[in-house]
This record gives structure tokens, sequence and C-alpha cells, in this order.
């Protein structure tokens, strides 16, 4: 039964991630050993999405540690067996039972799937939260590790820290970057392997911490996060703006530069901070005031209206236009729908996933109905279930190509009858770029 969820469901699950992000981009997949036993650890800020990631898009299909407390509702079943998730029994999961004692089914569990040279995932943090920076972690990583390697090693167990880095994590068609970190082997330099020493423990969750911090962005607060995230995308726009669309591992190679740096200079040198924190609101006022986006100010223009006007992108709008307005007939309402759903009270970290399987359900819904209401008239209801998918993700297409193209036109006519708005916006934007590029380059020079 394992086996056929697994091929029925991992796909769907895959599938329905491929459509809630606009962009999933994995990068460090050279640090996974191929014949190695590996425990994946990311960060957990975005509840059953950052397991589903996990599961789909790292390497060797690892099987995810989750709460024993996911079982208990009927949905999410098929879905954990379809993963193979090992159940986790949490302090405030047990009951009237010690969770140390429940957890031994789970300890054997991973114990003997590492001893197959298999991969698991375990989250550190222990619970999923929507918080600017890691919670402190919890051990069991570096108990299982160690347990494997005591128990059934040697085994060469590889600890890997996983990164997953979301620009809008609650937000539809929204980019997440799996950044996978530098492999970290648990027993070196240990005087005991042994997985009820503390020193040995807290020796390989430090190494977690900081290997985990390597490939996250982590700030006390999150208006400093999104300050700071937003001088490096205007700074990162600028230092690449020979290329039409940077990937999410370059552009977080700038935002976490400026992350460390930030971190390192903000009680030493709050002048330059807050010299930067100007700058960058300077310039997001005047975006506003001009009701523009910093994307369409600096699009290199001359070639964009050669590709508004090429009798290619003229033939694709006609070509695709009917198709997406079909979407929106047999998609309006599932989305509007869902929507609603997503409006009400969700904790952050969970709001991806209530869009999610509010998706699941609502979306194959109406689809049933409109096939059972316009199928026996028009197409039979097979082909209303195959054109209702369709036309939704052309629709999606054709929204984010097209609107797009008429905002850039928009914003490049209103500011070139204006030249003193672009010549001022210009200066606005060099002035974030001067102060990121100086504290980048302070930074260096106090650390060297």
């Amino acid at each position: 039964m394992q086996k056929l969820l697994e091929a029925v469901l991992v796909p769907l699950i895959d599938l329905m991630l491929g459509i809630f992000f606009r962009k999933i981009e994995l990068t460090g997949v050279e640090n996974v050993p191929a014949d190695t036993p590996v425990i994946y650890t990311p960060n957990h800020m975005n509840s059953l999405v950052d397991g589903f990631l996990a599961r789909t898009r790292l390497p060797r299909g690892p099987r995810p540690l989750a709460a024993v407390t996911l079982w208990e509702t009927a949905l999410l079943r098929p879905l954990l067996t379809a993963v193979g998730a090992i159940p986790v029994y949490r302090p405030q999961d047990a009951g009237a039972v010690s969770h140390n004692e429940k957890n031994r089914d789970m300890f054997s569990a991973c114990y003997e799937a590492l001893a197959q040279n298999a991969c698991i995932v375990v989250f550190p943090e222990g619970e999923s939260h929507a918080g600017s920076e890691l919670l402190k972690l919890k051990t069991g990583v570096a108990r299982i590790a160690l347990g494997a390697e005591q128990q059934r090693g040697p085994l060469g167990v590889r600890i890997i820290p996983v990164g997953l880095n979301f620009d809008a994590r609650q937000k539809f068609r929204s980019r997440v970057l799996v950044s996978i970190g530098k492999p970290i082997d648990p027993i070196a330099g240990l005087v005991r392997v042994d997985a009820q020493c503390r020193e040995s423990v807290s020796q390989v969750m430090s190494r977690v911490d900081e290997g985990i911090k390597s490939v996250t962005l982590n700030y006390p607060s999150w208006e400093e996060a999104k300050l700071m995230q937003r001088a490096a995308a205007l700074y990162d726009k600028q230092t690449l703006a020979n290329q039409e669309e940077a990937s999410l591992a370059d552009a977080f190679s700038v935002q976490k530069q400026l992350a460390d740096a930030y971190l390192r200079t903000k009680e030493r040198n709050p002048r330059r901070i807050a010299r930067i924190v100007e700058a960058v609101n300077g310039y997001d006022r005047m975006l506003r005031v001009l009701s523009v986006q910093h994307e369409h100010v600096v699009q290199e223009h001359p070639r964009l209206l050669q590709a508004i006007y090429s009798l290619r992108k003229l033939s694709l709008f006609v070509v695709r236009l009917p198709l997406a307005l079909l979407g929106i007939f047999l998609n309006g309402l599932p989305f509007f729908l869902t929507r609603v759903f997503s409006r009400l009270k969700i904790r952050p970290d969970r709001q991806s996933t209530a869009k999610l399987f509010a998706g699941l359900i609502l979306y194959p819904l109406c689809w049933s109905l409109q096939a059972r209401l316009l199928g026996a008239d028009v197409f039979s209801p097979a082909i209303w279930w195959l054109l209702a998918p369709l036309s939704g993700i052309a629709t999606l297409l054709f929204r984010e190509r097209h609107a797009q193209l008429l905002e850039e036109l928009r914003t490049y006519l209103k500011l070139n009858t204006h030249s003193e708005m672009r010549q001022e916006l210009a200066q606005r934007l060099e002035t974030v770029r001067v102060e990121v590029a100086e504290l980048l380059a302070f930074d260096a020079q106090q650390r060297n």
C-alpha cells in the first residue's frame, strides 16, 4: 500500500507545489553523498509545506520525521504514508506515557533507515514557527546520528543542513530557494560516540546550528529582515542589471552577505545602518508616489518595446487569450473560494499549507460540479476535467507574462515623459547601492 500511495501521491504533491510556487530552485546538490546515509536538517517556517518540499525536492527521496498528532487528521494520513513519514512524540503529544518511551520506536526506525543507507529529514527546531530567526535547536538529530553509529555503525552518517528560503512564504506564486549546505560528520573530533553523552551531543548540535545558519537568513525581527532584504534586492538588481532574471541562489548570496554584515555592524556602527535605512525608505517612498515598481524602473526599455511589438509577442497574446479566458471561467469560483478561506485567522507559518489543502479540495469539487452541469451539453465530463486544470495553468502564465509586459510599458511611458522623475529615481537607487557597498566593504575590513 505504501508503494502505491507513494507512486500516486508524491507526484501529485510535487505538482501542487509547482503550481503554488512560481519557482522552486535547488542549490548545493553536489554536497549530498550518493552512497552514505544522510540526515537532512532544514529550518521550519512553513508547516507541512516544508516537509513536502524536503520529500519531493531533496536528493534521494528522504523520509521526513513528523509530529504524531498529524496522523489524527484523516486527510493527512495517506500523504504521511506516501512520503514514508516517521512519527515523533513531542512532550506535549505523549499524553500519560513518557514521550521518551514512545519515541523508542522512532529512534529504532531512524537507525534502521540509516543502516539501510537511506535518508531522513529532521526539523531540529521541533516545530513550525513564524519567527525571523532559528529557534533553539532540539537535540534529537544529534542523538539519532550518534545512536545510529553507536548501535549500527560504523555507518558514515552525514548531517546535511538545509535552508528553505521563501521570498513570500504565504503568497501564491511566490518563490523558494532550497539551499543544501556542507555535510557534517557528526563523530569527527568527538571523544565519545555516545548518544547519552551531553558533551558529545552539544558539540554535534553546535555544528548543526552553525550549518543551518549558513544557509538561512536570520534577523532579530521581521522589520529588520524585510528592510535589509529590500536593500539587498535593490543592490542586487543594480549590480546584475545585465541579467534578465538572476537566480535565487545569486540573490540569496547577496542577501546572506548583507544579513551577516548587518548583524555584525548594527551595534558598533548604528549610523552606517541608519543611512541604509534612510536610503531604502526614500527610494521606496518615491516608487509609491509614482505608482511604479523597481523591477520595471531598471528594465532595459528599448529592448522591451521591441519585444512587446514584435509579431511573436502579439501572436502569442492572441493564441493564449482564449485559453486564458476559459481558465478564468472554469477556475474563477474555486480561486475565489480559496482566497476567502485563506483570509481566515490562520497562523502565518500555516497559511501556505492551508491554501494548498483548500485548493486540493475546492478545485476538484468545482470541476466535478462544472463537468456535471456542462458536460452533457458541450463535451463529455472527462474533457471538462482535462480542460479545467490545463486552462487554469494557462491563465496563470498569461497573467504573469502579459500583465508584466503591460506594467513595464506603462512605467516606460511615464518615466520617459517625465525625465526628471527618472533622474531622481536613478540618484536614489545609486545612493542605496553605494551605502550597501560601503557596509559590505566595512564589514570585510573589520573581519580582516
